[in-house]
């Protein structure tokens, strides 16, 4: 095989940027797919939000959200957690918003759970689950701000594996 690319060097620079071209467009796809596979095959909850100062240059145009799930006495969590350790907060329907019930270093087999990240330990611990941002228009992110202050909702949806995407704020 060796003799046909120094026979043929063309077709070998060729087959390089076929490789190289495909292997890129595999890449964006999969980043695209991981993104909306929540939104397609996820299950819908609606979880309150609390206010949180959204401004920033680089950005553009966004509504920052935190939620009540992103955050749990450490004394809920079952294990020892620590700065950068993947946890699985187990929620609960109340009324048809979802809180947080317990915090676990592995997939609760019955119920559903968001997969989040630990940003902060202590007596709290505080999660991240990536839908901490939902970005819009200028005029409608300036007009939410306002309204997730005086509260507001989230409604995401939750795949199989605890990713979470937010399919829209509702605002009060």
């Amino acid at each position: 095989m060796l003799k046909i690319f120094k026979a043929h060097p063309k077709k070998a620079l060729g087959l390089g940027l076929v490789m190289a071209v495909l292997f890129q467009m595999i890449v964006l796809a999969t980043e695209y797919l991981s993104s909306v596979w929540p939104l397609w095959y996820g299950t819908p909850v609606v979880l309150k939000t609390e206010p949180v100062d959204p401004r920033s240059l680089f950005r553009g145009n966004y509504v920052r959200l935190n939620y009540a799930a992103s955050r749990i006495d450490a004394k809920q969590a079952q294990g020892r957690f620590k700065r950068g350790d993947v946890g699985y907060m187990l929620l609960i329907e109340n009324e048809g918003i979802y809180e947080p019930a317990g915090l676990f270093k592995e997939p609760p087999e019955n119920g559903l759970f968001l997969k989040g990240r630990i940003t902060r330990t202590g007596h709290q611990l505080q999660l991240k689950y990536g839908i901490e941002a939902f970005f819009m228009p200028k005029e409608k992110a300036l007009a939410a701000e306002k309204s997730v202050r005086r509260g507001a909702k989230a409604e995401i949806f939750i795949a199989a594996n605890g990713k979470a995407a937010i399919n829209q704020l509702i605002l009060n």
